[in-house]
């Protein structure tokens, strides 16, 4: 399966996509926009349908644009963070257990459950 780069601009009630290396379309929703594009390179390109992934990066203009961006932003941060506060977790746990205490005195101290305390030591 090959995968395609385009981008998509709100003009009026449309989304215009420009799908990279193969051309132009239109939809009316994001959803409509996705599908579009997907069609469009498989008709230009001679492929099976299912042989075609379309990513697309919806623009949004003005001041409405930048907060999408800031969000989009925060978020990726918030789960890089999470990733890191969970091996933390899972390294607490390990120590913990390493030096004698119980999964049930961990998991009392750590503020969650027994079974995620299992959980944890599964997966390290």
């Amino acid at each position: 399966m090959k995968t395609y780069q385009a981008t998509a601009r709100r003009e009026d009630r449309w989304w215009v996509v420009e799908v990279h290396g193969v051309g132009t379309t239109q939809g009316r929703s994001t959803a409509e926009a996705q599908r579009m594009a997907t069609d469009l390179v498989a008709i230009m390109k001679e492929v099976p349908l299912e042989d075609v992934r379309v990513e697309i990066e919806f623009e949004v203009p003005g001041d409405l644009g930048e907060e999408i961006k800031r969000a989009r932003q925060e978020a990726r941060e918030a789960e890089q963070a999470q990733r890191r506060a969970a091996e933390k977790v899972r390294r607490a746990v390990g120590n913990m257990l390493s030096s004698g205490m119980s999964k049930q005195d961990a998991a009392r101290i750590l503020g969650v459950s027994a079974q995620r305390i299992s959980q944890l030591t599964r997966s390290a």
